[in-house]
């Protein structure tokens, strides 16, 4: 076993303190888990009880009360104080030794953090866990995860699920789903006719599940902003701040992102914002909600545009974001928002009510402190908030990823922000996979509970060293392989900048911040095509790595599920790596033929038939279409079957 294996083994996140005792524990040998009589910890003994068996196949008993013999024992009082406020929820003790396991914590959330280890533990050494005695808290008090579930792809119930396990087995504990209008309002059917919504009965099995698995799901709903569908509806687009006929408009993805905001001067935009409240929020056990608030971009440009003139846009957002947080108070709950409209007015923060939490985005690789200091300043509670990089995506840009979360989380830390919520965004349809989401969402794991850890290795080391963590205990892959897989998706997601919303932007010709054809015509068409070609192997290697790791896990007397993969989910993940790798290189093939066939530029490279890049790209959306129906609902995957249309016959006209 290597030596920097031996001190921390293979574990996201790394372990504050780990200590080899020296000896291991048969897996095969354990027979039963010991909880005192109470009911404290039954939750936890029962959720160790599914990961021993899915990661072992030995099944535990559970015996309450004092035993004869101790195989596992979990204990709801440490007996140590906490170092500081972050770690008082969820500190644990973890020790294995020859003869069975202990595991001592301040809380429920404590137990769940040690099953996480412990799992992981096992995940490195299935047969025998080596003896250690490990000591662990987090940085950060909350380290959470953002999914989009409405600009495109609504995740089957089974999906989420899934999602949740991944959350809990990287110590993550809380999640959010960003609503517009994937949610099924009793009081708005025509908002979800014809999208797949989430149902309340949804909302409510999903948020037992997270309790279970100590992970808060915490509702998070437009109310202001980002209103698009909502807007369009004939009973409802009066109440847009911009003075248009929404209904009558053609549907357009970029106005989806950049406008429809609510005429704050009406009072029906209230009302309306406050009924929906009360309609959602009811369904989560958790204490907060998230009202957004983020990229009201019209506001003061339409209807109250003479206030905003003699009052400020300032204070016509406070003013109405503070009627929401009334609203969310009056059912019990309280709020969060994101932070980057009060960051462009922050003489406001004050306005706003103490116990508010602002949601800090940033996702820029390079991303400074300015933002994180400034809420810092005003002395009011923020989370870090960064991104995976993977939205209007083929393949996620795991290295600009790794570098926004590593500065964020460390801006973070040092300015003493309670969390870490790295979001995973949906922007232009949802074309990213949710495979190309776990390396990000398992990194920010790393870096917002023991990120000094990871920083002390150095960035290139840590990443390196990350990787081959994660293939390990994500997929089960080792040795070169799980190296050589964190960097064919690292040298994927650069392969190309020029993304999905682009492709949009120009079949619409839509002068946006998509719009990025004066990139296409001034990239050089060798590049391009030695580009598409280094796709094209990484298709093939992925393929490669594939077929052993299935081959190998098939094979294992594991049965993981939790956190850890099983066979089939190793097949279907890669699978969706293996279909970016093609995406890519098809979408590189297709700039080579713009640059020649629509922008009539001398090219070197020779471009693909039109002809075959329509065909390509028809067996390219068809396996899309399967990726997307064995995780999502139907929801709005017309949005990205009709652009990839669109393109077809723009490619059509090509000669």
């Amino acid at each position: 076993m290597e030596s920097s294996k031996i001190n921390n083994f293979y574990l996201i996140p790394k372990v504050r303190e780990l200590r080899p005792t020296g000896g291991r524990l048969a897996t095969s040998t354990v027979g039963r888990i010991n909880i005192p009589s109470t009911d404290t910890c039954e939750s936890a003994a029962g959720y160790l009880r599914e990961m021993f068996f899915e990661a072992t196949g030995v099944r535990l008993g559970i015996n309450a009360g004092s035993g004869a013999r101790v195989d596992m024992r979990i204990e709801a009082d440490m007996g140590i104080h906490a170092a500081n406020v972050a770690d008082t929820n969820e500190r644990y003790r973890l020790t294995v030794l020859p003869d069975g396991v202990n595991i001592r914590a301040v809380s429920p959330r404590g137990l769940f953090r040690a099953v996480a280890t412990l799992t992981q533990l096992i995940r490195n050494e299935p047969r025998g866990i080596p003896c250690v005695d490990i000591v662990d808290w987090p940085d950060f008090p909350i380290r959470g995860f953002y999914h989009d579930v409405t600009r495109g792809r609504v995740p089957t119930l089974g999906s989420l699920k899934r999602l949740v396990d991944t959350l809990a087995f990287y110590k993550l504990n809380q999640l959010q789903l960003y609503v517009e209008h994937a949610f099924a309002f009793s009081k708005i059917p025509e908002l979800s006719a014809g999208k797949t919504p989430l149902t309340a009965a949804d909302i409510i099995e999903l948020d037992g599940y997270c309790a279970d698995r100590c992970v808060d799901l915490v509702p998070s709903l437009s109310t202001f902003g980002h209103l698009y569908e909502l807007l369009r509806l004939p009973r409802f687009e009066r109440l847009n701040e911009l003075n248009i006929s929404a209904s009558e408009t053609p549907r357009d993805l970029w106005d989806r992102m950049a406008h429809y905001t609510l005429d704050v001067g009406n009072p029906e935009s209230f009302e309306l914002v406050k009924s929906m409240i009360e309609e959602y929020a009811p369904l989560f056990s958790s204490r907060w909600f998230n009202i957004c608030c983020d990229e009201t971009f019209d506001l003061g440009k339409g209807k109250n545009a003479e206030r905003a003139r003699l009052d400020g846009v300032g204070c016509l957002y406070v003013e109405f974001v503070n009627k929401i947080i009334g609203a969310v108070r009056s059912v019990g709950k309280r709020p969060m928002l994101w932070g980057d409209i009060v960051l462009k007015h922050p003489e406001y923060i004050s306005e706003l009510p103490k116990d508010t939490v602002f949601l800090n985005w940033d996702y820029a690789p390079d991303a400074s402190d300015e933002s994180v200091k400034k809420f810092r300043d005003a002395g009011v509670t923020q989370y870090v908030c960064p991104g995976v990089q993977a939205w209007s995506r083929f393949a996620a840009d795991v290295d600009r990823a790794c570098a926004n979360i590593s500065r964020m989380t460390r801006f973070g830390r040092d300015a003493g922000a309670v969390g870490v919520l790295n979001t995973n965004w949906g922007d232009c349809g949802h074309i990213n996979l949710p495979a190309a989401s776990y390396h990000g969402l398992a990194f920010g794991a790393a870096r917002s509970w023991n990120g000094e850890a990871e920083e002390r290795m150095g960035a290139d080391t840590a990443d390196a060293d990350f990787d081959k963590r994660f293939s390990l205990l994500h997929w089960g892959i080792t040795g070169e392989n799980g190296a050589r897989l964190g960097k064919l998706l690292r040298e994927l997601g650069n392969l190309s900048s020029y993304h999905f919303g682009n492709l949009y932007a120009w079949i619409i010709s839509k002068q946006c911040l998509w719009y990025k054809e004066d990139d296409v015509k001034s990239a050089d068409s060798k590049t391009l095509s030695t580009k598409a070609a280094r796709a094209a192997e990484i298709k093939k290697e992925l393929e490669e790595i594939a077929a052993r790791a299935s081959s190998v896990n098939a094979k294992s007397e594991l049965s993981v599920q939790n956190g850890v993969v099983t066979p089939d989910d190793v097949y279907n993940e890669f699978k969706e790596y293996v279909w970016s790798a093609e995406a890519t290189a098809w979408l590189l093939s297709l700039l080579i033929a713009k640059k020649k066939y629509e922008y009539g530029q001398e090219v070197e490279a020779v471009p693909t038939e039109p002809s075959d890049l329509i065909d390509d790209g028809r067996a390219l959306l068809e396996r899309f279409k399967m990726l997307w129906r064995a995780n999502g609902r139907e929801s709005e995957l017309r949005d990205v079957v009709d652009t990839f249309e669109a393109v077809f016959e723009r490619v059509r006209t090509f000669s």
